[in-house]
């Protein structure tokens, strides 16, 4: 049947018969023919009327940036518009992937993309070769600039239909610790038999939340739609994915992944599999999940997934297994690219507490001379371990933790530390937590020790955080906070104003 009779009776047949694309023999019918043809139509039709095509935007299926005007910005929601209705026919788009227009084949690797079908990605990886020019580049805002293939490239310049589908293959490849284009095959080959991977529900859920926080409530359909699928895997691969999702996922993911449903898997998938995560063992068919196969990647995502487990002791694991989180702290010690934590002794401490306080308490002071107050990152480590003895022991070791808070405040200050390497805030952000009944115990303690006078901002942040719980009226404004972040800079008479009637607040508040 020749194109023109295709045509003709395109209109009769397009809606009745477009679920019938396949004959019994597996050749195409003559609907799915006439589908392809409308579909050919209208892609070769936007090829000649885009003229950019924001890859970046199309990947994280994010909303054009401001900046751009507000015509190229419209252009570009409704290219997304089309690649998502495009995307519900696969086959026919596939058809068109050796399409003789660059632009032609560029709309087809977006539409599949967006399609978030995995299986697609053979078809897009076949294109990371094609050197032919296509649509103007456009990254992610007018003043930045975009990596297309292996170059930076700013709006308006070409971006070849290659450079198109490196970047397309290496949104997949990335949370996976793969390189590309070389690492694809190796990369496929492990996973092509599968329905999913942890990686694949991480990049639908970056897609649905559009990485953005804090999750916007106009998404909340699309992240259900992710999370309705992942409850909808078998235990075991369920309670991994969550773990790794929550490790991975930056914001407030937690809202959709709570700790509940975490745990509740991790029970479901069994102790002996949590066991063998901590050690490093095969616990998971994933490839995306084989720490055992990984190398040095593998020691990331182990420090991301264990520290979930141990920060969770006292419900995921038992008292039998404190030799064995001392074990792999050891283990951990001879890793070159990370080295120890204190969290592996901090959760021993924890389940050994219910039986041997004591025991729990020896732990945490031999833990104390292996994570030194002056290395590297001594303050944040001992405020792990000093939070945990806080935590089971309260104020009967109140001058042990009030000595070592403001030990800990003469490091930062000295270093000019700020809130990414912060122990004394780091440890007040458990006392937070933990909410214990003698908190306000404590903090009276800190304030009315004389060296509060040493507290920089952080500190002073901290404070109120825990000062301002509960209260109906702040001591402090948070926005007050924050304007003083500028006072903690430099030495002057204005932030010794400042933090000294802060001081004062503090003190009156916790002598009432």
């Amino acid at each position: 049947m020749n194109t023109m009779l295709l045509r003709a009776i395109k209109g009769i047949l397009i809606t009745g018969f477009v679920g019938m694309c396949f004959a019994d023999d597996g050749s195409p019918t003559v609907a799915s023919r006439i589908v392809a043809i409308d579909l050919q139509e209208r892609i070769e039709a936007a090829a000649a009327r885009y003229e950019y095509f924001a890859t970046e935007d199309i990947i994280s299926n994010r909303p054009t940036i401001q900046g751009w005007s507000k015509e190229l910005m419209a252009e570009q929601a409704r290219l997304m518009n089309d690649l998502r209705e495009w995307s519900a026919q696969p086959d026919a788009l596939q058809s068109l992937i050796a399409h003789p227009d660059p632009k032609v084949r560029t709309l087809v690797l977006g539409a599949l993309y967006v399609s978030e079908d995995p299986r697609q990605l053979p078809v897009i990886a076949s294109l990371v070769d094609d050197r032919e020019t296509s649509f103007k580049h456009i990254p992610f805002s007018l003043n930045s600039y975009g990596m297309r293939g292996n170059v930076w490239k700013t709006t308006g310049d070409p971006q070849s239909v290659g450079e198109v589908a490196q970047s397309m293959v290496a949104a997949y490849l990335g949370p996976a610790f793969k390189h590309h284009p070389t690492g694809f095959s190796e990369y496929w080959n492990a996973r092509k038999n599968r329905k999913t991977c942890a990686n694949w529900f991480l990049i639908r859920l970056q897609r649905a939340t559009r990485n953005q926080t804090p999750l916007q409530p106009k998404y909340q359909r699309d992240i259900q739609h992710v999370i309705d699928d992942l409850n909808a895997l078998p235990v075991e691969e369920r309670a991994w994915t969550q773990v790794y999702l929550r490790c991975r996922c930056f914001g407030d993911i937690e809202k959709y992944l709570t700790d509940d449903a975490c745990i509740a898997a991790l029970k479901d998938a069994g102790h002996d599999q949590i066991v063998k995560l901590l050690k490093r063992e095969q616990f998971c068919a994933d490839p995306d999940l084989r720490l055992d196969t990984m190398g040095r990647a593998g020691d990331t995502l182990h420090s991301w997934m264990s520290h979930f487990i141990l920060r969770r002791a006292r419900m995921l694991l038992r008292v039998e297994d404190v030799p064995i989180l001392l074990a792999c702290e050891d283990v951990q010690r001879k890793t070159p690219l990370l080295g120890a934590t204190p969290y592996w002794a901090a959760a021993a401490a924890e389940l050994m507490n219910d039986t041997d306080p004591v025991a729990a308490r020896q732990i945490i002071d031999e833990a104390l001379e292996r994570f030194p107050i002056s290395g590297i990152q001594g303050g944040q480590q001992q405020a792990v371990l000093i939070g945990m003895l806080w935590r089971l022991h309260g104020m009967r070791n109140k001058q042990k933790i009030v000595d070592w808070f403001y030990e800990a405040q003469t490091l930062v200050t000295q270093r000019k530390s700020d809130q990414s390497n912060h122990g004394p805030q780091d440890f007040l952000n458990r006392v937070l937590i933990d909410k214990k009944p003698d908190t306000d115990q404590l903090m009276f303690a800190l304030v009315n020790d004389p060296r509060i006078d040493q507290a920089d901002w952080p500190t002073m942040k901290a404070l109120f955080d825990i000062a301002n719980e509960g209260l109906p009226i702040p001591l402090i404004e948070r926005n007050e906070i924050y304007r003083g972040f500028r006072f903690g800079r430099d030495e002057d008479a204005l932030k010794l104003k400042t933090f000294s009637d802060w001081r004062q607040k503090l003190i009156s508040h916790y002598a009432q």
